[in-house]
């Protein structure tokens, strides 16, 4: 932490830092939330937290500015909680252990937290900058974003006062974000049925590891391998040539993160088992020398031999590869308002097993919601006709794109104004909390940036540190303007 503390500027680091110490995976806030009360109690800031947890502090305006209309700075303090398979660490427990490489911060193995800490810790920050021009502002902090957004969701009429926004969810140093893709997961239960091994019959567990992830929606249009897909490619290749049943089949630990490693236990006739391997080995090496070479270098599958004494119908089998065999993956579309934006995907982010029975869990995105729509009742359908029981919980809304918007239109004056240069104005594919908050406050006027974040939801995540002091000018000269 010492090599943190060094950083500038201090303030937003030792906020970040001070995050870093209280684990806040999804759904685990609690603690996180009650240190960020003793911060502003330390600092006499009036805080208040809503029924579903979003905590919101108030920063009072600086000396001159209190006539001005307050401005909402929003963030959400939960992370997706990722590891390489030989990370010891317990996110429920453990704090981040923060690592600096040359201009990047990055952690130890895991998942950093800086999408989105760093954009909470630069709304805090400036109640410890007493030299900063500023409007009164509401930090609004929401809970439970990275799961599906629940605590934006949550959020009640009349919370807060502000109808100007700043959202500092972003991770494109050039560009200020005026819109996002809408989003909805389908999740799958299957049941199978367990027998005890069959006589001649030996296991084995295939193992994919190596892969980048990533994000589901910044991420996707960069064809990324996903181990979930890559793995039931690998075993339906098997089973078209032998009669092979399923024991498990594990994948991926978030819905919103492309799976970068996932394992099966698989049994075969006794002397066919060298065939599998040749098989498995086969096809992973054409993926590695094809479609993956350059995107995933690090790609690598396992074979290796493993006891159980039950496994899985053939008909069972069949169904539960079926299915992730037929479930679409990646980009479904690209955007004809921005170059270059997907517009509509799908992540095959989890599978899980648990005894006899399989959860999967689909992330889909799109800017446009009747083509959401159509994606979701695609992945109903495929489920339906699998015979297996298919939950589709409510989505959350797109952010749509107002180029003319006061605040769009001043961000990019002061941008120009430090910069030298003007702003890039876009949409990003992913969800941000601002479709749900203007659902509820249709008045709202917003705009979001952030600093340059690579790797967000996997172990690979970094922080630019250069590009969060640049990005801390643009926001106090934002602020100054306001």
């Amino acid at each position: 932490m010492s090599k943190v503390a060094s950083l500038k500027p201090k303030s937003v680091w030792n906020v970040f830092a001070e995050l870093s110490k209280v684990p806040r995976g999804s759904g685990n806030e609690t603690a996180v939330m009650n240190m960020l009360k003793k911060w502003a109690d330390k600092r006499n800031l009036q805080w208040k937290q809503d029924k579903v947890g979003n905590l919101l502090v108030i920063i009072p305006a600086s000396k001159g500015m209190e006539r001005r209309k307050p401005v909402l700075v929003q963030g959400h303090v939960d992370m997706v909680c990722e590891k390489n398979g030989d990370t010891k660490h317990d996110f429920e427990k453990d704090p981040i252990k923060l690592l600096i490489k040359g201009d990047w911060m990055t952690a130890d193995g895991t998942t950093l937290g800086a999408d989105n800490g760093i954009g909470v810790a630069m709304g805090l920050a400036v109640a410890d900058e007493p030299k900063m021009k500023h409007p009164k502002i509401e930090v609004l902090m929401t809970v439970d974003e990275e799961r599906g957004l629940t605590g934006a969701a949550g959020v009640e009429e009349g919370f807060f006062e502000s109808r100007r926004m700043i959202n500092l969810d972003s991770e494109e140093e050039d560009a200020i974000f005026i819109g996002c893709a809408g989003g909805r997961d389908s999740e799958y239960r299957i049941s199978n049925r367990k027998s005890k091994l069959s006589k001649g019959y030996v296991a084995r567990k295939v193992s994919i590891k190596g892969l980048l992830g990533g994000h589901s929606g910044l991420d996707i249009l960069k064809n990324r391998g996903n181990a979930i897909k890559i793995l039931t490619r690998l075993l339906m290749a098997a089973k078209e040539e032998m009669p092979i049943k399923l024991v498990s089949i594990d994948g991926g630990s978030m819905r919103n993160a492309i799976p970068r490693e996932a394992e099966a236990k698989v049994v075969m006739p006794k002397d066919r088992a060298g065939e599998f391997k040749k098989i498995i080995s086969a096809w992973a090496n054409c993926l590695a020398t094809g479609e993956l070479a350059g995107l995933d270098d690090g790609f690598n599958v396992k074979v290796a031999p493993c006891k159980v004494t039950h496994s899985w119908g053939a008909g069972c089998t069949t169904r539960t590869l079926g299915m992730l065999d037929a479930l679409p993956n990646g980009v479904l579309g690209m955007s004809l308002a921005i170059a270059g934006l997907a517009d509509s995907s799908t992540n095959v982010g989890v599978v899980k097993t648990d005894g006899n029975k399989v959860r999967i869990v689909v992330c889909s995105r799109s800017s446009n919601m009747c083509t959401l729509e159509a994606i979701v009742s695609q992945h109903k359908t495929i489920g339906e006709l699998a015979g297996v029981t298919v939950i589709q919980p409510e989505g959350y809304p797109g952010w749509m794109p107002n180029p003319k918007s006061q605040m769009v239109q001043t961000t990019a004056k002061v941008y120009k104004k430090i910069f030298k240069k003007e702003a890039g104005l876009t949409a990003i594919h992913a969800g941000l909390e601002c479709g749900l908050l203007t659902e509820k406050y249709p008045d709202l006027d917003i705009v979001s940036f952030g600093p340059d974040i690579r790797g967000a939801h996997s172990p690979d995540e970094k922080l630019s540190i250069g590009s969060t002091g640049r990005i801390w000018k643009l926001f106090q000269g934002l602020l100054a303007e306001l």
